[in-house]
């Protein structure tokens, strides 16, 4: 056996495995219109057929002899739904093959042969990576084999199959697009790094790279733009992989990286580090900065486990609390995965939950901070767990905001809330306005806004009196149908209220994002507040600019009259908190309110 043959030989050896087909063959053509099998791989428990197969006459590819002069490949996912001859399906179902790919071998505009590849008992489509792989390892087979034949230049052909298996093997190892390194190689570099630190009492480190609000740049810039940008933040990162560090694209927009180290967990946070800081320079999509930010999470072995599944799971169980956390890098620990299947019998829960029968809701007054009137109320959302009792929002309202359950529950509270507050207000001859919370998924379709309609023509409830309450992440979003549905509810003037405002980098964008009427303060300014407290000046900046803007502001979470005081003196509109009464059921909620309407009769 030559160079050129062993090399073949090794090609398909490496093809099959990695492409996950059972047989993987060349045959050539030989004087008198025959072909041979010359080079066969096979997969343990499958028949070669390599010895069976020669002397085959040309007749065998008849049917796809003028599609393969063109050059075109052969690619039957499943024999059975084939058209084939009697001869050629009884030939098929002699070697077993159940799928096949078969792409032609040309050289100066003739067919020399085929290469091919089977799958044997089962039918499994290849993708299109592994279709364009296995053409492109047809293409380099089809050369050697023609430059061999033609001048038998051992040495030169040698160099030319290294260098056609060298880029195969970057091709079957690195991304298309970026051309960093894929999952394959990244799952590839945790085992020879956990070899390492086995051989040389190291530690080897795996973190899970996240784009924040990369799928919200693709929605507003188009695929094209989405890639180019993937492309050029790969490119960021090459003066980090010059060091030594490899980072992989391991699919969309999620990346890794893999160290080995003595200290590999601080080694770790000092490239997510650099990773960051070669962020930080706005990236110019069409003619806008856009600026991207990441999610980081990292585990260590031996300390968190020892196989790469285990600790390419324990990176991903980190880098979604590092998203939770507001991209705060995260390191794996053992309450993350308690935590992880907390959150999924909680979601399982969730799922099987009645919005109508096994949810309540509650009501908050919003007082008007100098006539102490209640002139808004927020519902807010308590789940009645089977065997947990009644949950307060903390312990479920995140689990839920990721479900499309939470759909079902906006759409349900949303009514609920509208038909009481319309019944309040026809009984008290009020102009309550209710506040309602939406959940993310429900902003993200225009459905929503149907939603409202229906709410307010159902309850008759007049559109003034309804606000809806979004957080930031929701309008963070750019380009995504986030801030579309929302301009939709503002034309319908339906108010918008920003909620928790001042804990977040990205408020005062979202401010000029969406068209808010009215800001709730997050109830970390005003909690404890005292005369003299730092806070003050920054609640006065606040006030000064909702008073610019002509945007109602909304102090939450005051407890006690002293901070009612401070805030009212500030010049904030209307305040909200224990001071004046916890969240409580709707009957307790029309007594205050005859309370309050007995107060205003009596001193109106």
């Amino acid at each position: 056996m030559c160079d050129a043959d062993h090399a073949i030989d090794k090609i398909l050896s490496g093809m099959g495995s990695l492409s996950d087909v059972d047989r993987a063959y060349v045959f050539q053509c030989r004087p008198g219109d025959i072909v041979d099998n010359t080079h066969e791989w096979c997969s343990e428990g499958t028949a070669p057929m390599i010895d069976v197969l020669q002397n085959m006459p040309m007749d065998i590819i008849a049917p796809w002899r003028e599609g393969f002069e063109r050059g075109e490949p052969l690619h039957v996912p499943s024999i059975d739904a084939f058209d084939l001859s009697p001869d050629l399906r009884e030939l098929m179902a002699m070697q077993g093959i159940k799928g096949i790919l078969l792409v032609p071998l040309q050289w100066d505009g003739s067919i020399v042969g085929f290469v091919g590849f089977d799958q044997v008992g089962v039918a499994r489509p290849f993708s299109a990576e592994i279709l364009r792989i296995l053409i492109a390892v047809a293409g380099a087979v089809g050369t050697i084999l023609a430059r061999a034949a033609a001048n038998r230049e051992i040495t030169r052909t040698k160099t030319e199959l290294e260098e056609a298996v060298r880029q195969l093997r970057h091709l079957v190892m690195h991304d298309d697009l970026t051309g960093a390194p894929n999952r394959r190689a990244f799952h590839l570099a945790i085992n020879v790094a956990l070899e390492n630190g086995e051989r040389h009492q190291t530690e080897t480190s795996v973190a899970m790279i996240d784009l924040a609000r990369f799928k919200s740049v693709n929605e507003k810039y188009g695929h094209t733009e989405g890639d180019r940008l993937l492309s050029q933040i790969v490119q960021r990162w090459a003066v980090v992989s010059k060091s030594g560090v490899d980072i992989y694209r391991i699919g969309g927009d999620e990346f890794a990286v893999v160290l080995n180290d003595r200290d590999a967990e601080s080694a770790m946070h000092d490239v997510i580090d650099r990773m960051r800081l070669a962020l930080l320079e706005p990236f110019i999509l069409g003619d806008q900065n856009t600026r991207i930010d990441m999610s980081a999470g990292l585990t260590v072995a031996p300390r968190d486990g020892t196989s790469a599944e285990v600790l390419a799971a324990n990176a991903d169980l980190a880098v979604l609390t590092s998203k939770v956390e507001k991209g705060r890098t995260c390191a794996y620990s053992p309450d993350l995965r308690k935590l992880a299947l907390q959150r999924h019998e909680t979601a399982q829960d969730l799922l099987a939950a009645s919005p109508d029968k096994d949810f309540v809701v509650v009501y908050q007054p919003i007082v008007d901070l100098h006539t102490g009137a209640i002139v808004k109320v927020e519902v807010l959302l308590r789940w009645q767990h089977p065997t947990r009792g009644l949950l307060n929002p903390d312990d479920f309202i995140d689990v839920l905001c990721g479900l499309d359950q939470s759909r079902k529950v906006g759409r349900w509270v949303l009514e609920t809330a509208c038909r009481q507050v319309a019944e309040w207000n026809r009984r008290f001859s009020l102009d309550l306005v209710v506040a309602v919370n939406a959940f993310p998924l429900q902003v993200a379709t225009y459905d929503f806004v149907l939603e409202v309609q229906s709410a307010l023509y159902h309850s008759k409830l007049p559109v003034r009196c309804l606000e809806i309450e979004v957080t930031e992440n929701i309008t963070m979003q750019d380009g995504s149908l986030n801030l579309k549905v929302l301009k939709q509810l503002s034309d319908m003037s339906v108010a918008i209220s920003l909620d928790d405002f001042g804990t977040g980098f990205a408020s005062l964008n979202s401010v000029l994002q969406i068209d808010v009427q009215t800001l709730k303060i997050d109830r970390s300014f005003a909690f404890g507040l005292h005369p003299g407290d730092p806070r003050i000046e920054v609640l006065k900046a606040m006030r000064h600019m909702t008073k610019g803007l002509g945007i109602r502001s909304v102090v939450e979470g005051i407890e006690d009259e002293i901070v009612a005081g401070i805030v009212r003196d500030i010049g904030f509109d209307f305040g909200q908190g224990y001071y004046w009464s916890r969240a409580i059921d709707p009957e307790s909620f029309a007594v205050l309110l005859a309370q309050d309407h007995a107060s205003a009769m009596k001193y109106g």
